[in-house]
C-alpha cells in the first residue's frame, strides 16, 4: 500500500512538471507572437517590406483582404511593393492575439487588428478594424515562420453601416500596381 501511495504521489509530480513545462512553453510562444507582431508591424509603418523575409517562410501563403491569393514570399514582397509605390501607406496598426494554438511545430495566432491606412487618392486616412489568421511553423533550422496568414475587414468601407457599428471612414481604393512576380499583368 506505502509503494502504491507513493507511486501515485511521484506520477502526479510528473504530471504537474509536465503541465508547467508545457505552460512555460506556451508563456514563451505568445511572447514571441505578440513581439513579431509589433516588430512586423514596425517595418511595414517604415516601409521596410524586405526586411519581413525574416519571419516569412520562401513558400508561404498570404490571403488577404479584397485581393487575390499570393503563393511565395517574392510574390507577397512584389506585391506590397507596388502597393508602397502606388502611395498606399499603413500610417498604425495593432493586433491583439486572442486565440493561440500551440503545438510542437505549429502555432495558429487568431486575432483582431486595427490599422490606420492612407490609399492612393484619399487626403484622411481611413480606419480598418478586422480579423487575422496566422500560421507559424518551425523550419528545419528551428526557426519560427510565418506559412501561411489572411486576414480581412468587419466590414467593407463600402457597405451600409451595421446597426451598433461605425461605418469605416473613407471608401476603399482601387487594387494598385498587383502585378505577379514574373512582371507580366
Amino acid at each position: 500500500m506505502k509503494r502504491l501511495i507513493i507511486n501515485t504521489i511521484a506520477a502526479c509530480l510528473l504530471m504537474l512538471v509536465s503541465i508547467g513545462a508545457f505552460a512555460q512553453s506556451e508563456s514563451e510562444m505568445k511572447s514571441f507572437i505578440k513581439k513579431a507582431n509589433q516588430e512586423m508591424i514596425d517595418l511595414i509603418k517604415e516601409g521596410k517590406y524586405e526586411s519581413l523575409d525574416k519571419y516569412y517562410d520562401v513558400d508561404a501563403v498570404s490571403m488577404p483582404n479584397f485581393r487575390p491569393a499570393e503563393n511565395g514570399y517574392k510574390l507577397i514582397l512584389n506585391n506590397n511593393l507596388a502597393r508602397q509605390k502606388s502611395g498606399f501607406k499603413i500610417l498604425d496598426a495593432e493586433k491583439t492575439t486572442t486565440n493561440l494554438i500551440v503545438g510542437e511545430d505549429m502555432i495558429v495566432d487568431i486575432g483582431t487588428y486595427t490599422k490606420k491606412v492612407l490609399s492612393p487618392g484619399m487626403t484622411e486616412p481611413r480606419v480598418d478594424n478586422g480579423k487575422y489568421l496566422n500560421v507559424w511553423k518551425k523550419d528545419k533550422a528551428g526557426v519560427w515562420k510565418l506559412v501561411a496568414e489572411t486576414w480581412n475587414a468587419d466590414q467593407s468601407p463600402s457597405a451600409p453601416a451595421i446597426k451598433g457599428q461605425p461605418k469605416p471612414a473613407g471608401t476603399p481604393a482601387p487594387n494598385p500596381g498587383v502585378v505577379p512576380v514574373d512582371g507580366k499583368k
